[in-house]
């Protein structure tokens, strides 16, 4: 790893550590020393650029939730030249809500947080990072209810749901990589063209056995209850526009083979859904998604697109 810290082995072994060392063990002034000055952070609600914006986030999220662990469920790392390496890095994070701030006044309430962090890191650096939450998850968990949430957020100026649908997919769209072979990605890309549009043949892309994660804190096994998952959340939008920013697969030995995708959907929400009712305007979902396949179908998927961002944008179309 060229350009690296001789402590860090591998691409895996920077993200792991870096990770640890700034949330768990409280270093954030080792954020000055492993994000770039200008780096920014893009996610579904805001963008940052720089170092202090990020450690801000970095000491609210811990004044609220001072015990979180970030398990990495996994570390999917793009190709790399040695200087400069991609990595997708799904955390799940335990902890309970022991401080006032963005989520209200404490609970005590134990809430696990599933985030994908996608990262773009060069000399020790991590220079691009593309992050989603599932905030909405951590409210569920929290017994709040999401438009209450977003109405929080958007009182505190931590959304900016005001944003159009193209500039949001503008925020997550750079030169589209793919790394591993683009062949095998095709089945989940294929699976997420079908579900959009109701076509039901997306059932082929799918083990019977299907484990799926996805916003709002949702657990769901076998195709059936994915499909439900799907009619809740997508039922009210129509012209989906499926946008896939990047592709990641990965067939290492011992492992199943895996694939981490970076993508948007474009459409306009004018039927009635979970999220409010019809408004006549574009939305934007920004999202990122890992799977696991067996015998070239998705056994395990988690979905992430942070459900408060579409909170926040119908309520700020609605109001316009």
């Amino acid at each position: 790893m060229q350009g690296f810290s001789s402590e860090f082995k591998s691409p895996e072994h920077y993200i792991l550590d870096i990770t640890y060392r700034i949330w768990e063990l409280r270093g954030l002034e080792l954020i000055h020393d492993w994000y770039s000055y200008d780096c920014p952070v893009k996610t579904p609600m805001s963008v940052s650029v720089g170092v202090e914006p990020v450690i801000a986030g970095t000491q609210a999220t811990l004044d609220q939730f001072p015990d979180r662990e970030l398990l990495a469920d996994d570390i999917i790392v793009g190709d790399w030249d040695e200087r400069v390496f991609y990595s997708s890095h799904r955390v799940r994070s335990p902890c309970h809500h022991i401080g006032d701030g963005l989520f209200g006044a404490p609970t005590g309430l134990a809430v696990t947080m599933l985030t994908i962090a996608d990262c773009i890191c060069e000399a020790d650096k991590i220079v691009d990072e593309y992050l989603v939450r599932d905030n909405c998850g951590v409210a569920i968990q929290l017994g709040i209810e999401p438009e209450l949430q977003v109405a929080r957020m958007i009182e505190l100026g931590n959304t900016d749901g005001q944003t159009s649908a193209d500039d949001l997919v503008a925020r997550w769209s750079d030169s589209v990589r793919v790394h591993g072979d683009a062949a095998v990605a095709e089945v989940a890309i294929q699976a997420y063209h079908k579900r959009l549009t109701g076509d039901h043949s997306w059932v082929e892309h799918y083990d019977r056995a299907l484990r799926f994660e996805g916003s709002g804190a949702s657990l769901v096994h076998g195709l059936t209850g994915l499909q439900a998952w799907d009619q809740e959340r997508f039922g009210g939008l129509s012209e989906p526009v499926l946008t896939i920013h990047h592709v990641i697969v990965r067939a290492d030995a011992n492992k199943p083979v895996r694939i981490a995708l970076r993508w948007s959907v474009k459409a306009k929400h004018d039927r009635v859904s979970m999220f409010g009712p019809a408004v006549d305007a574009e939305v934007a979902l920004l999202g990122a998604s890992h799977f696991e396949l067996r015998d070239g179908k998705i056994l395990n998927e988690w979905m992430i697109f942070d459900e408060l961002s579409l909170y926040a944008q119908l309520m700020h179309r609605a109001g316009a």
